[in-house]
């Protein structure tokens, strides 16, 4: 005999919602909650509203005079980037180098074509973004 608010032998007790979500079940929802959270995260590294990538754009740099190791560098398709020369990875030839000015920028006032890696950064404090150039690839020679 059994009490009314227990179950007989052989009965499963259920909540009042029905049934508990089976074990494969959670799984594959937990799977596909990882997948959307992935590809969220791979859509907005990758979206253009983001500036995270560097890409590698041709143009001439310059050194200027100042009180410390000042360049620009004018793409061939944007607008002229300032830029700290000491600030810069570079490589000339078989050498490359950090913390100080490349190689072929040595002299002022010299235009020289390069290739720069150079990064979209995002204003903090308005709409657009600005070019910083990360390194600097000196023509062989």
């Amino acid at each position: 005999m059994t009490h009314a608010g227990e179950p007989a032998a052989g009965e499963k007790r259920t909540s009042a919602a029905g049934a508990r979500w089976p074990a494969r079940r959670i799984a594959a929802a937990a799977v596909v909650g990882l997948l959307l959270v992935l590809a969220g995260y791979l859509i907005g590294v990758r979206s253009p509203w983001t500036a995270h990538h560097p890409h590698l754009v041709s143009g001439q740099a310059e050194r200027v005079p100042a009180d410390v190791p000042s360049g620009y560098f004018d793409p061939e398709d944007g607008d002229r980037v300032a830029f700290r020369l000491d600030d810069v990875v570079w490589r000339s030839g078989g050498r490359t180098g950090e913390g100080s000015v490349p190689p072929c920028l040595r002299e002022e006032g010299r235009r020289v074509a390069v290739h720069v890696g150079l990064l979209e950064v995002a204003r903090p404090f308005g709409s657009g973004s600005y070019g910083q150039v990360l390194s600097l690839t000196c023509p062989p020679g």
